[in-house]
């Protein structure tokens, strides 16, 4: 597991690349807070390569319902710079976020929508932003005065392909908005290009707007007051993971800071600090296959702790070059099948060798299905079969027994490496289940023997062929592969806030504590 060390309000780290030349200027590394002390208090962080180069603005979440730039730039911002100064604010609108709404709570129509209070123009050099949020962005932007400004959204539609009603505006998502020239134009071609590499859906391409930021917009306002060239990248949060428009921002920001000199190599894979972290590291799978709100409930259980960190994977994540710098990997609920067939042959074994390495592994529901060794697209992490298959059920045809029907509620049992482990626990409790994986031993030789956790002391069943094969087996097993270490969860303590202690301590333990 990495080191986990709190991280002081303003901090200032030196550090020296590996085997860099000790003549080398040493890369400084400062974080500090925007508004500090009052309700809009967020941080900034900041990267000074000691070399002479552009200063570079990179801001995230102006809108909160536009999540993936805030945590793009989370992951930027540990990119190691060569040349200039890298300064990233990642929520620079916590209420927003916060509250997953684009235009901030508790602020007066006029000034709620963030990206829309900076300096107008042509008075632009004299006009005072209009909110405390605003004024303070603007006068930490002021005092930067940065060369280039990278600002991160998300439309609700693909612009390429959205025809709204006559009167309604047209969707700006997937886009990348600038001011068209002969200096820019070659830029945002690259950046669109490799933005468009992720792009199987030709209703869903990247495409340029060459007409400029949005005016009263902060990247509008750098242009004009402070001479900055400035960009809006803009990926599309209908009916796409998490994990993809992050991606597709790192790809566009990899694109233009290698072209400015800032970075000299590809760091698009590049989602936490190199060699080190201040908490633990979950790469959680958002991809084909994952449900919806209990994944949400995992993200919530993950981010409350100080010393945890989540970042969503898709399938492309599902690479070694991604996959060790986490210390933990997480399938949530939704179908096995689907999520094994999402990360594919290559993806799969990518896993099993994190896993193997001394990585850790949490499934839940699906998740559990997929670490079993029973099906062919299994990663055969746990010693486990499953009871499946289909019965016939007089009058009424074939039925698949993983089946179990619509959510239960399950009388669990903790063991005691159970009560060990999740020791604030009652012994004795009833959980959500939702048709997880009913489990035996596989008997693999190859394989050591799971640990039981906790039972089920109840069932659920729809047919005659499945009563009593739920009582009294395993609810929650634990087990080694390799160096690492493997969690099988068959119910949803996410559900239900008194068992969330039950993933958390989970993810500790398979990370190793």
């Amino acid at each position: 597991m990495r080191i986990v060390a709190s991280l002081l309000a303003i901090s200032l780290v030196i550090s020296l690349a590996a085997g860099q030349d000790s003549t080398e200027p040493a890369a400084i590394r400062q974080s500090g807070k925007i508004a500090a002390g009052t309700k809009w208090e967020t941080n900034y962080y900041s990267i000074d390569s000691g070399n002479e180069g552009p200063t570079v603005l990179v801001v995230g979440g102006m809108h909160g319902n536009e999540p993936a730039g805030s945590l793009a730039a989370q992951q930027i911002r540990h990119w190691p710079i060569v040349k200039g100064k890298l300064v990233v604010i990642p929520r620079s609108n916590v209420l927003a976020l916060d509250a997953k709404t684009r235009l901030t709570p508790g602020e007066p129509k006029e000034s709620g929508n963030l990206n829309r209070n900076f300096p107008i123009p042509p008075s632009a050099k004299t006009a005072v932003p209009r909110g405390k949020l605003a004024i303070a962005l603007w006068k930490f932007a002021g005092k930067l005065r940065p060369d280039w400004v990278i600002d991160l959204h998300e439309g609700f539609e693909f612009n390429v392909s959205h025809a709204p009603p006559e009167g309604k505006k047209k969707s700006v998502g997937s886009t990348v908005i600038y001011e068209g020239g002969e200096k820019m134009d070659p830029l945002a071609e690259s950046i669109i290009e490799a933005a468009n590499t992720t792009v199987t859906d030709p209703d869903k391409r990247f495409t340029l707007l060459r007409r400029g930021p949005v005016v009263t917009g902060l990247a509008q306002s750098c242009i004009q007051v402070l001479g900055a060239e400035a960009l809006i990248l803009e990926t599309t949060y209908k009916e796409q993971p998490l994990s993809l428009r992050t991606r597709q921002h790192r790809l566009m920001a990899n694109v233009l800071l290698n072209h400015i000199g800032l970075i000299d190599r590809d760091c698009q894979n590049l989602f936490a600090a190199e060699n080190s972290s201040d908490r633990i590291l979950v790469g959680k799978f958002d991809g084909r296959g994952v449900g919806g709100d209990n994944a949400s409930n995992i993200n919530k259980i993950i981010t409350r702790s100080a010393d945890m960190g989540v970042h969503h994977l898709g399938p492309a994540d599902m690479r070694p070059e991604v996959l060790k710098q986490f210390d933990v990997v997480l399938f949530p609920g939704g179908s096995g099948s689907k999520q094994a067939g999402a990360i594919g042959e290559e993806g799969r074994a990518a896993v099993r060798n994190f896993i193997e390495d001394g990585g850790g592994y949490l499934g839940v529901c699906a998740g559990a299905y997929l670490c079993s060794s029973h099906y062919s697209w299994s990663l055969n992490l746990i010693d486990s079969s499953v009871f499946t298959g289909s019965r016939e059920i007089p009058g009424v045809g074939k039925k698949n027994m993983w089946y179990r029907g619509k959510t239960a509620d399950i009388d669990i049992e903790l063991t005691s490496q159970g009560k060990g482990l999740f020791p604030d626990i009652n012994p004795e409790f009833v959980v959500r289940y939702h048709n997880g994986p009913i489990i035996s031993p596989k008997g693999l030789d190859d394989l050591e023997d799971y640990e039981v956790l906790a039972w089920f002391r109840s069932e659920t069943f729809l047919w005659e062929p499945q009563k009593g094969t739920m009582i009294n087996t395993p609810a929650i097993v634990s087990g080694s592969f390799g160096k690492g270490r493997v969690i099988s969860v068959s119910p949803h303590p996410e559900a239900t806030e008194s068992l969330h202690s039950i993933i958390e301590n989970s993810i500790r333990w398979v990370a190793g504590e």
